[in-house]
């Protein structure tokens, strides 16, 4: 399976043992990955004016960087989320890498009525593997906002029978067998 893994984790966090421990079960699992480190590029950085106004004209995709990623997205197999827990959400790196690639044309199209239809339907395959610092109970109480946009809400784009795998470890000492135990299955 082909796997677009997008990474949204400091380099020099400790938490990034998931990362290596995902990239490692996935390589042993014999799947060909394309890693994309967020952190330190160009999605660090607020959407300009120019790229809002692309958005909603003719060529949403504005800049080489987004071109490259949503050509990547159309061979792909399967989409694999890595962050940390932001305030109960994803990091705004990651919301940045959304907001510029799952663009109309990409992540969703509009039949001859203008109805949304979906765009990533090569897509049979979302994960999300993410550390925080809260228990499970308090997330489910905040209404867990990054479960809900990576696994819930792309899905919607995706392929009609995506199956999805959500992967929550504690930040500080993520338990790595859980993460394994995950993604053999893919």
């Amino acid at each position: 399976m082909r796997i677009l893994l997008l990474d949204a984790f400091d380099p020099e966090s400790p938490d990034r043992i998931v990362v290596d421990e995902a990239l490692a079960t996935l390589e042993a699992g014999g799947h060909q990955i394309t890693h994309r480190l967020l952190v330190g590029g160009p999605f660090e950085v607020f959407m300009s004016t120019d790229e809002r106004a692309a958005y909603h004209g003719e060529t949403p995709l504005s800049t080489p960087e987004t071109i490259e990623d949503a050509g990547i997205l159309k061979q792909v197999d399967a989409l694999l989320f890595c962050y940390p827990t932001t305030l109960f959400t994803v990091p705004a790196v990651l919301k940045s890498w959304l907001e510029r690639v799952l663009v109309p044309g990409v992540a969703f199209v509009f039949d001859q009525k203008e109805r949304v239809r979906p765009g990533m339907t090569n897509i049979r395959r979302l994960g999300a593997i993410t550390t925080t610092a809260h228990r499970a109970s308090v997330t489910r109480r905040m209404r867990d906002a990054g479960r809900r946009t990576t696994t819930w809400n792309i899905r919607l784009s995706c392929h009609r029978f995506c199956r999805r795998t959500v992967v929550s470890v504690e930040a500080g000492s993520p338990d790595v067998a859980t993460i394994r135990r995950a993604l053999r299955r893919w």
